[in-house]
């Protein structure tokens, strides 16, 4: 009876194992299609290749072929990692669960010239002068608008919890339409 019991734990064991590794496969190759079209904005200067076997991962290579940087997938954690293959020395920038996140660090560090903080802070100078509250109420309403109307993507997008959300929309509805923008308005 022990030994059917050994049998059964290394058998789930290797299963679960070989879910793992097909999961991580699986979410690069998806993130090489993603990154795929982000490069082919940029000129084309970057490129984006799946390299599987016993460590896969995600190599992004210039037009010299040559790797600038890896991403990879932590076994434990499930969060992506982001290394700058420089000389000798593998930096590591980013370790995140959220795949736009990856992205724009991508597009940040290794894509030469595409830095994505100009235009954020481009916007945030159109923001100057206005009260927090105002600023938040139009971040929301637009993310809303961006999300079609789902106040579940829109909280995960936010980073806020649910309910704080639908109680600060249930707040912006509740106030005469004249006032609202007219995006939120139209989603009424």
């Amino acid at each position: 009876m022990m030994q059917r019991l050994a049998f059964t734990s290394a058998y789930h064991i290797s299963a679960a194992r070989a879910a793992s590794e097909l999961r991580t496969k699986t979410l690069l190759r998806a993130l090489v299609s993603r990154l795929r079209i982000v490069f082919s904005g940029s000129g084309g200067e970057l490129s984006a290749t799946f390299v599987g076997g016993a460590g896969p991962h995600v190599l992004i290579c210039d037009q010299a072929a040559e790797a600038v940087g890896r991403v990879t997938i932590d076994a434990e954690t499930g969060l992506h990692v982001l290394c700058e293959l420089s000389g000798r020395a593998d930096d590591v920038i980013i370790v995140t669960a959220s795949e736009n996140r990856l992205l724009e660090e991508i597009a940040l560090h290794l894509d030469d010239g595409q830095s994505l903080h100009e235009p954020v802070d481009a916007a945030v100078k159109t923001l100057v002068g206005q009260t927090m509250e105002d600023v938040e109420r139009k971040l929301i309403l637009q993310t809303l608008q961006h999300c079609g109307g789902d106040p579940t993507h829109t909280a995960f997008m936010l980073g806020m919890p649910l309910v704080t959300l639908c109680n600060k929309l249930a707040v912006y509805f509740a106030d005469p339409a004249d006032e609202l923008p007219q995006s939120a308005a139209d989603t009424r």
